[in-house]
């Protein structure tokens, strides 16, 4: 009786398998899956290329080639779209996501990198002008939360630029069309992003964290970054080093002067 049900079990199991690897077509359900994640974010989503159905430890979707829009306005275009979902929502045709992945993205209406450099190059005494104040360039967005009563909570974030490495928190209320995301990040140390940058690289601040806040709304989000807060910070701890050492080097001179004095040679 038991190697029945175990068979009947493991001939369900395969077969589920089978439908979905060899019949069942993700494809279908496009419409739906732009429509459930439009509602909840109160925005125009449209995915352009096929998708794809990976059903594994963790069952994902992938697209290719998404766009969001707000009122006909771009926010925000992306090569690649990941997202982890539920496969027993899937199996009744619904999608209940848990987690996001964008990779090669463009946020529209302001530019993260080259605002960050503009800002930088002020204090430093230089002068930078910006080359594209239309978008920013995203390598990749990971996110993981929950949507409820209206509010979709962001736990973790994890955003990388071409300059920047940022990890945070946050919220975004769709119907209010509001988002509130704080972060703290860091600057990429590497050949591609100093060369990129050339004499503009903000190298003093490597190995620093700079907190960012992003808020406002859908159009035109503000990103607050506080550069000017983080190089202050650093500029009076260099000067307190400095006085220290400078104290240090004072009382060093005068007990060499004191043993001199009290040496008969």
């Amino acid at each position: 009786m038991l190697k029945k049900i175990t068979f009947a079990v493991l001939f369900i199991i395969f077969g589920i398998y089978v439908y979905f690897v060899f019949i069942f077509d993700i494809n279908n359900y496009k419409s739906e899956l732009e429509d459930i994640i439009s509602k909840k974010t109160n925005t125009e989503l449209r995915i352009s290329g096929d998708l794809e159905l990976d059903i594994g430890t963790n069952t994902t979707i992938k697209a290719e080639l998404l766009s969001v829009r707000k009122n006909d306005v771009l926010i925000l275009e992306s090569d690649i779209f990941t997202a982890e979902v539920s496969f027993s929502q899937v199996l009744q045709g619904k999608f209940d996501i848990n987690s996001v992945s964008l990779i090669d993205s463009k946020l529209y209406g302001v530019n993260v990198d080259e605002t960050i450099i503009q800002t930088y190059s002020l204090l430093s005494g230089k002068r930078y002008s910006m080359k594209n104040r239309s978008y920013s360039n995203i390598k990749s967005i990971d996110a993981r939360g929950k949507y409820s009563d209206g509010v979709l909570h962001i736990d973790d974030i994890r955003i990388r630029t071409e300059l920047l490495q940022a990890d945070g928190f946050g919220k975004i209320i769709p119907n209010s069309e509001s988002l509130n995301i704080s972060a703290i990040s860091t600057v990429a140390d590497d050949t591609v992003t100093k060369e990129k940058f050339g004499e503009y690289y903000p190298k003093y601040l490597v190995n620093t964290e700079v907190p960012i806040l992003i808020s406002g709304n859908f159009k035109r989000p503000e990103i607050d970054v506080k550069i000017s807060d983080v190089i202050t910070q650093k500029i009076q701890q260099e000067i307190k080093n400095k006085a220290i050492e400078s104290i240090k080097d004072k009382i060093k001179d005068k007990i060499q002067s004191d043993i001199n004095i009290k040496l008969p040679f």
